[in-house]
């Protein structure tokens, strides 16, 4: 298992590694009065766009090509292109993502009094650390009350 924890860094929300190496980050940029979500990853920015009926989907892209892809009304987050996979997600108190019935990655915020949350994460050693910013992003900050926290 490979263990990461995430927290927030200024305007920044920054996944480390269990020796705090960083590995990627979830940025919200404000351009001409617009706020873009993006995500950097491996000297990458992909982008993250709000679609779907009342904007509860999210497509994260690279050059205008979709890498990943959420399916909220099937709870399910998609990975496009010639090696499909389709992964189950469920937003609880401890959040899961599963394949095939196998429970690849969860992540459970703990709280600090008067601080911001910190993010614990479990993944498995198969599992993308982009698919993990994605799902750390949309289970945690897209739908803020719906993260399974008080």
């Amino acid at each position: 298992m490979k263990n990461y924890t995430a927290q927030y860094h200024k305007k920044h929300f920054v996944l480390n590694s269990e020796n705090q190496q960083e590995i990627g980050r979830i940025t919200d940029e404000t351009r001409s009065f617009i706020l873009h979500q993006c995500i950097e990853y491996q000297s990458q920015v992909y982008e993250i766009k709000n679609v779907g009926f009342m904007k509860n989907d999210v497509e994260l892209s690279l050059a205008k090509r979709i890498i990943y892809f959420t399916d909220f009304g099937k709870d399910r987050i998609i990975k496009s292109g010639q090696d499909v996979r389709i992964y189950y997600f469920k937003i609880r108190r401890i959040s899961t993502i599963t394949e095939k019935g196998k429970v690849l990655a969860k992540i459970w915020r703990v709280k600090k009094w008067f601080k911001d949350p910190i993010f614990h994460i479990e993944a498995d050693e198969s599992v993308d650390d982009l698919l993990i910013l994605l799902f750390l992003h949309y289970s945690t900050r897209e739908f803020n009350g719906i993260d399974g926290g008080d």
